[in-house]
């Protein structure tokens, strides 16, 4: 038993600290933020990359920063049984059980056959414990929990690519770019020293006429689909769309589960600002966006948004993009997005 000066179970103390997140609804699985972010956010604290990051890194589906720390989320049913690693090894010392008071399978150090104080297993519950781990998994291949995926951009487009959607053939109309913008919010979500993220115009308002598409990498979701996975696309925006009584430039977000074949546009869990009307006379084409429900308007600070992804899009060819439009009327600092992610729950 690891005890301190005082004589004080450690062990204990960490699993009663875990339960204080755990009866706030939160999951009882703790990571740091990692120390080999090489562009964390912050200097000290919890950021949403590097929680994110530390918790994948530990084969946990994800996390999110809660009074300064890191919560990682709770493994999916496909898990060990006893809530512990996700990967089957040890992680060195990760505080990652939740303490309930219930029978939790684990030895305590007594020897008698009987149960300990605590509430912990007996010499019973280790050989049901070790015929547990013996026993064969029935899934050999990837699993749902091992498929969260978390983009800062702060290194790079990270397989991300982007173009003109449903557009004349010459023409420049994509205008998404990354880098670090001097204009909009005049800066990326978070304060990481190299801070990129995704924009509509870096350096000025983006131009009339555009029908642009920023697009994931594709991605192997199909162990996602069947059990009661729930999948979620998360990411941070800021906005400043042009938008007057008769039109209005704006952006939804789309996905795909046939490679790219048909898309699906999916409401953020806030939902749409309205639909996006365009004033489009004067363009070339019809613009992608026009007539459909999206993102309008300012949003007037980083917003975080969380999109459910619907089990019939769970495939091996899944991806999602961000589609950008404007109109003749007027432009404006345009869409930054920036930390995105597939968080599993």
């Amino acid at each position: 038993m690891a005890t301190g000066s005082d004589g004080i179970d450690l062990r204990r103390v960490l699993k009663q600290g875990v339960l204080l997140f755990a009866a706030a609804g939160t999951a009882g699985y703790l990571a740091c933020a990692g120390d080999d972010d090489s562009q964390p956010d912050t200097v000290t604290g919890c950021t949403f990359e590097t929680c994110f990051s530390s918790c994948l890194e530990r084969g946990l589906p994800g996390g999110t920063c809660e009074d300064n720390l890191c919560i990682c989320n709770e493994p999916g049913a496909d898990a060990d049984a006893d809530g512990g690693d996700v990967d089957g090894e040890g992680d060195g010392g990760d505080v990652d059980v939740v303490d309930d008071g219930a029978d939790d399978g684990r030895e305590d150090g007594r020897e008698d056959g009987t149960e300990g104080g605590d509430g912990e297993a007996t010499d019973d519950g280790d050989a049901a414990e070790e015929a547990r781990e013996d026993a064969p998994r029935e899934d050999a291949g990837p699993r749902c929990t091992d498929l969260a995926e978390a983009w800062t951009f702060n290194g790079g487009e990270a397989g991300w690519t982007h173009a003109a959607v449903d557009a004349p053939v010459t023409g420049a109309w994509d205008p998404w770019e990354l880098g670090e913008p001097t204009t909009g919010p005049a800066g990326c979500h978070g304060t990481a020293t190299t801070n990129r993220c995704w924009t509509t115009g870096l350096a000025g308002n983006y131009p009339n006429c555009q029908r642009g598409g920023l697009l994931s990498p594709t991605l192997d979701l199909a162990p996602c689909a069947t059990g009661s996975y729930v999948v979620d696309i998360v990411f941070w925006h800021w906005h400043q769309f042009s938008q007057a009584a008769d039109s209005s430039d704006g952006g939804l977000v789309e996905v795909t589960g046939d490679g790219g074949e048909t898309w699906t546009a999916l409401a953020p869990a806030g939902g749409w600002d309205g639909a996006v009307v365009m004033d489009a006379a004067g363009c070339e084409g019809s613009i992608y966006v026009d007539g459909l429900d999206g993102f309008l308007g300012a949003s007037g600070a980083w917003v975080q948004e969380t999109i459910a992804v619907p089990a019939a899009y769970l495939t091996s060819q899944f991806a999602f993009r961000f589609v950008f439009g404007s109109d003749t009327a007027a432009t404006a600092d345009g869409w930054f997005v920036d930390d995105v992610a597939i968080r599993v729950r």
